[in-house]
């Protein structure tokens, strides 16, 4: 098996000094995410059809990052002492019970808990092959950016080919058969997993050793780190926001269905976009470089949301804030990796995926209440006043 997948990698159309250990890793978070994301819309179609409502569906998916926000930084803990590939195998195997346990048993108890194995699964998956990128071997730092734009790549594209094999299953088989077809994805993702090798999925030997205080306050004792931190929590913010407020923000433009996902749309081909042009000339610019530009174009498109009217103003907004959002995350990780501590740079990217997560939970609560009370126009102008100023700091900040 091993060497006819290096025979197949060998063959690829890739660019010069791309790690053919990249290939698998890529491969994994592929499949192992449009497992999860297929699941996701699955389980809450289940619901709605079978009468539980949105309020069910609203616990589903803060299910998905219930343990992820207690425990993340402790799967980069785990990554770093153990190394990427046992844990990236047992993030794994909790996608498998996650999406087999409905499909035996397709009830409520049954969708409830599978969320909480995927959700936690795919964050254990998602910090250990960051993780892992981050150890592959790169000609100069700034190609490191170029390797995670890949992989990020790679997840944007499972976002879009889970929910449309999910419902496409569902309306032709019942919601049984797709949760067994995306049990296939899994499968593939652990196969590939089996091709993992050398010291990028090993355990860092400095990880036990380790005398750099522990804890997120460690980390946040670096100076560098803590403007890192900062900038993809804004990062975050401004795109978990988009995810509530785009449909909102349609509607109040007397936009059809239609029209609001064609929106939504835009924002994702942003995100892929931007990620192929990282991938292709991320290492001619500086991490902090691409983080400050990405950040001020996120905070003119959310001071454009506030006076935009019409689909077409909306999909080219929407494209951008992709783009700018797209763009944060293969920096935010490479330099991470870079200047965590000794043996910490798995427990770094948990912290980051800590931030993410309850962001992900608290940004929607927090602007639709905002939003109720005052309208629209306060919750963009504050994204976009912190947005420019991470820009600024981003900006200030050279390694």
């Amino acid at each position: 098996m091993l060497r006819r997948y290096n025979s197949v990698v060998r063959y690829l159309p890739l660019p010069a000094r791309f790690p053919p250990q990249l290939i698998a890793l890529i491969g994994v978070m592929l499949f192992g995410h449009i497992a999860v994301a297929g699941g996701r819309v699955t389980a809450s179609l289940f619901l709605l059809r079978h009468g539980y409502g949105e309020a069910a569906v609203g616990v589903l998916i803060a299910l998905y990052s219930v343990l992820s926000v207690a425990f993340g930084m402790h799967f980069g803990r785990w990554s770093d002492r153990y190394g990427p590939q046992p844990v990236i195998r047992g993030g794994l195997a909790a996608i498998l019970l996650g999406i087999l346990l409905p499909a035996a048993w397709p009830a409520l108890p049954a969708m409830m808990v599978g969320g909480v194995l995927c959700g936690t699964g795919i964050t254990i998956v998602s910090v250990a092959i960051q993780h892992a990128v981050g150890n592959l071997p790169v000609a100069s730092p700034t190609q490191r950016v170029a390797l995670f734009a890949w992989l990020t790549l790679g997840h944007s594209t499972s976002s879009v080919i889970g929910p449309f094999i999910a419902g496409t299953v569902i309306d032709t088989a019942g919601f049984r058969a797709a949760f067994a077809v995306l049990c296939g994805g899994t499968l593939l993702a652990l196969l590939l997993s089996t091709q993992l090798r050398g010291d990028a999925v090993a355990a860092d030997p400095q990880a036990a050793t380790s005398t750099t205080k522990a804890g997120w306050r460690g980390l946040l004792q670096s100076p560098t780190l803590r403007r890192v931190y900062l900038l993809t929590t804004i990062n975050a913010i401004a795109w978990d926001a988009f995810t509530f407020f785009g449909p909102v923000l349609g509607h109040r433009a007397a936009l059809s269905a239609t029209a609001i996902g064609t929106v939504m749309s835009a924002f994702a081909l942003g995100t892929l976009a931007i990620r192929l042009v990282v991938s292709a000339a991320g290492h001619r610019f500086s991490e902090w470089r691409m983080l400050a530009a990405a950040l001020a174009l996120e905070a003119l498109v959310w001071s454009a949301f506030t006076v935009a009217r019409g689909a077409s103003a909306l999909m080219a907004l929407a494209f951008l804030l992709g783009c700018g959002v797209g763009c944060g995350q293969p920096n935010v990780l490479s330099l991470l990796h870079r200047h965590a501590p000794q043996g910490r740079a798995g427990e770094a990217i948990g912290l980051r995926s800590l931030l993410g997560n309850v962001s992900g939970l608290g940004v929607p609560l927090l602007f639709s209440a905002t939003v109720a009370l005052a309208g629209v126009w306060p919750v963009c102008a504050a994204i976009a006043l912190a947005a420019g100023v991470a820009s600024v700091v981003g900006a200030q900040t050279s390694d």
